[in-house]
């Protein structure tokens, strides 16, 4: 796919590896200056050799500290476009035959929170004011199929995306509904299971056996590029291994709720 970007500004989380990785050097290739960021050091510097290019830029970035992003944006902002794809699984162990959730502990239930929850959250504060100052711009979270259906393996995982889906639909109600004319617009891309780090070697192995195919972090950096050509704001665009890309449409319950509530997401 190709999108003109030139004299777009973007910043990516989670650009270390996967997604994150794959959207970068796309977004390079179609013409955007990028600011990568991620916690993983090695990687980031592993990026900026693969790209080797001015047009890139790389910042270690904690996405779950709101301080964190105020100092990244008066450093490296302002930006049009905001890649926002860091997340985290539990990756927890459980006694054999145990719920899923009884083997979790604190410490990386907090982890997973802040990453997949609070970086959206902080990281859409972040440049949203530089967006409706100047009335345009372009957010696109990384969220996933397991925020739209239930995902036994990992309710935890599933509850912060389906937390990052409400967020993404309820402010592009919000979007559409502000009192002056806005062209800003965010969506989410919601892919499958994927050859990424985030699943397990055995998790992989086993959904193949199941015949799932697992989709490529290129396969789903150009769904985020169709996202961002598209600009429908509130979308979910369904990303799945051997089939095409296509928008999820939910049940609607609105006439039930006041549309200045709902909007039309």
């Amino acid at each position: 796919m190709t999108v003109d970007l030139h004299g777009r500004r973007a910043v990516v989380t989670g650009a270390a590896s996967g997604f994150g990785k794959a959207i970068t050097f796309a977004l390079i290739r179609q013409g955007a200056t990028v600011v990568a960021t991620d916690v993983n050091d090695g990687g980031l510097a592993q990026l900026a050799e693969e790209i080797g290019s001015d047009a890139l830029q790389t910042h270690r970035l904690d996405v779950g500290d709101a301080t964190a992003w105020t100092s990244f944006i008066a450093d490296f902002g302002p930006f049009d476009l905001a890649l926002l794809n860091a997340g985290v699984a539990t990756h927890h162990i459980r006694p054999e035959g145990a719920l899923p959730v009884l083997g979790l502990d604190t410490e990386r239930y907090r982890t997973v929170m802040s990453a997949n929850i609070d970086g959206v959250v902080f990281g859409t504060q972040a440049v949203l004011e530089h967006m409706t100052a100047t009335g345009f711009g372009d957010i696109i979270v990384t969220a996933s199929v397991a925020g739209l259906v239930p995902i036994a393996p990992d309710p935890v995982y599933g509850l912060t995306k389906h937390a990052v889906v409400g967020f993404v639909r309820s402010l592009a109600a919000a979007l559409d509904q502000h009192l002056e004319p806005l062209d800003v617009h965010i969506s989410a891309v919601c892919p499958g299971f994927a050859d990424t780090a985030i699943l397990t070697d055995e998790s992989k192995t086993n959904l193949q056996a199941l015949g799932v195919e697992l989709l490529t972090a290129e396969r789903v950096a150009e769904t985020m590029l169709r996202a961002i050509e598209t600009r429908e704001n509130g979308a979910q665009w369904v990303v799945w291994g051997g089939y095409e890309d296509e928008k999820y449409e939910w049940n609607q319950i609105r006439p039930l709720i006041p549309p200045h509530i709902a909007g039309d997401q």
